[in-house]
């Protein structure tokens, strides 16, 4: 999968309302809750919550929590050098600000 584009606009959007828009602009509704929820689910993990509690916090299934568990095994999201990995590890959830 070719994310180049996607990416660029992504680094290139400095703003926190802006990436708003542009995220509303590409994504529907859906596809937003389903990011949200897959970062809360490796922010839950990175916590050391079990897949159950994950799932029933989240209210997703089981399925996608473990879904999440094995892309955030297998991800280079730890070899990343900024502070998202600092964000993730936060306790807390900035749900839409």
């Amino acid at each position: 999968m070719n994310t180049n584009l996607l990416a660029k606009l992504l680094v290139n959007t400095n703003d926190l309302n802006n990436m708003k828009l542009l995220l509303k602009a590409i994504f529907t509704s859906k596809e937003l809750k389903e990011f949200d929820n897959r970062l809360k689910i490796f922010q839950l993990l990175m916590q050391g919550q079990k897949h159950r509690e994950i799932s029933e916090n989240l209210n997703v299934g089981i399925a996608t929590v473990t879904r999440g568990s094995l892309a955030f095994e297998k991800e280079e999201i730890f070899k990343m050098k900024t502070n998202i990995i600092d964000i993730l590890r936060s306790k807390k959830f900035d749900n839409d600000k």
